[in-house]
């Protein structure tokens, strides 16, 4: 889901507020952080010309720049140049990401996203998705840094105890922006949702290992020697006051959470295999491709590419539909799309062998007229005619041959099946040349799954009249 990556491609630190005041070490059993230089004519943090003024703001920026050099130190990342920063209300800061928001997605843009998520069965069809994100968002926010602007936003309205280490989550942010230009990873691109997720997981997951440094520091722990700590990180946002969140459909919970939590979790692993920060540097220069990497470590030092699947309309509804939205779910989609209907080790087994996908969301030619800046405006019923189509393609079974090499899909494709039954198993059967499972869904239209090969089709609200032509042309290598 696209909504993994940060709103308007900034870098709010949505969810672990908490953690700079609940966090709990336990004694020290480590050596110390080891000290890295820092440059002695560091830039020093100055002031944003919006900064909320009075007492308490001056002494938040004041602890912003005490923090910022010893982020650096922990980092072995120095201040390259100034770095304005401001203390905002939530309602100004939650303001500014709004306003992100809509320059960077075209109009229409997160209403089709959500719409595609829906046909796959990650959302509930009346979720207004566009609010649920802000929602989410204004309670969880807790601070951001805009690398467009090059500015540290500090929430000022925080506890005091949460502060330091909110600051260093996010000083972390501006340190890999100087040295690695990370907003080129995050601008929103369609097509691109996973390999952006899997570069928000390094941002997110180094973010969080520096954070957790930071804090651990006074105790002599490091992150790299406390084993579980993705676990344990897990566990405090359980924990924490997060209403809205805990709330939200998992598909969405979970999505949000993945850079942190899985990003932590790949970083850590390279915090533990190189020479202090050396190796988490080296993913920030060169990003894992797919969530698929951030997932397996075998699949990142391989570098395994996913594979490109077109994203087109099917010539048999290339008469009457277009494309309105498409984008890549990645491993990390196919196991939120199976989480519905199974436990989660059936779901992750199904989709370890992903190997590359595309989802595609049609409507009705002539219903999506252009509103400017890439953006469209649909007709009122544009979204009951949609139809969405979902080809993926599996890796190969390692040394095997013929029908037992496609092993993958076979069992990818067995669980799409238990997710249409899931979902639609209560409707009428429906007769699909090619397909493993249909259902009809009312209106002369199916939802269905069908395999050849290592190519899986997940299809959804597909005329009936054309479903098998579909199937045919979905399903071809």
């Amino acid at each position: 889901m696209n909504r993994r990556r940060s709103v308007g491609g900034l870098f709010a630190l949505l969810v672990l507020g908490a953690l700079g005041c609940r966090q709990r070490p336990p004694p020290p059993t480590a050596a110390p952080i080891a000290d890295v230089a820092v440059d002695a004519g560091a830039p020093a943090l100055v002031a944003a010309r919006d900064a909320t003024a009075g007492a308490p703001g001056g002494r938040l920026m004041d602890l912003a720049g005490e923090t910022a050099v010893t982020m650096a130190r922990i980092r072995g990342l120095s201040l390259q140049h100034e770095l304005r920063r401001g203390v905002m209300d939530r309602d100004a800061i939650v303001s500014r990401l709004r306003e992100k928001t809509a320059r960077e997605y075209p109009p229409g843009e997160i209403l089709l996203e959500g719409e595609l998520y829906k046909r796959l069965g990650l959302l509930p069809e009346a979720m207004d998705y566009e609010r649920t994100m802000f929602d989410l968002l204004e309670e969880q926010v807790a601070g951001f840094y805009d690398p467009d602007e090059q500015t540290l936003y500090i929430a000022g309205w925080l506890p005091s105890a949460a502060q330091p280490g909110t600051m260093a989550h996010e000083l972390t942010h501006a340190l890999q922006d100087q040295h690695f230009h990370i907003g080129r990873y995050t601008h929103h691109v369609r097509g691109r949702g996973d390999a952006q997720t899997a570069a928000m997981a390094v941002i997110e997951g180094d973010a969080t290992a520096s954070m957790l440094d930071f804090m651990l520091a006074p105790m002599g722990r490091r992150t790299r020697d406390m084993p579980d700590v993705t676990a344990m990180v897990a566990s405090q946002l359980q924990g924490a006051d997060q209403m809205r969140l805990r709330e939200a459909p998992r598909a969405l919970r979970e999505s949000l959470l993945f850079p942190y939590l899985a990003g932590l979790g790949m970083c850590v692993r390279a915090l533990r295999a190189g020479e202090g920060y050396s190796r988490v540097d080296a993913l920030l220069a060169t990003p894992p491709q797919s969530t698929e990497q951030v997932l397996h470590e075998a699949k990142l030092a391989a570098r395994e590419a996913p594979v490109m699947v077109p994203s087109r309309v099917p010539p048999a509804l290339a008469g009457e539909y277009e494309v309105a939205y498409h984008d890549v779910m990645g491993e990390l989609g196919s196991r939120l799309f199976f989480y519905s209907a199974m436990p989660d080790a059936r779901a992750h087994s199904a989709a370890q062998g992903w190997g590359g996908d595309h989802a595609v969301l049609l409507v009705p030619r002539g219903t999506m007229t252009s509103a400017g800046d890439a953006g469209v405006n649909l007709a009122g019923d544009a979204l009951t005619r949609d139809v969405m189509l979902w080809t993926v393609v599996l890796d190969p079974v390692e040394g095997a041959r013929g029908a037992a090499a496609d092993r993958e899909a076979v069992d990818f494709a067995e669980a799409a099946v238990s997710v249409l039954m899931w979902r639609h198993g209560a409707r009428p059967a429906a007769a699909v040349a090619g397909a493993m499972a249909a259902r009809d869904v009312g209106g002369g239209r199916v939802s269905l799954v069908a395999r050849s090969g290592r190519r899986v089709l997940v299809a959804d609200r597909v005329p009936r009249a054309s479903a098998a032509a579909v199937v045919r042309s979905a399903l071809a290598e």
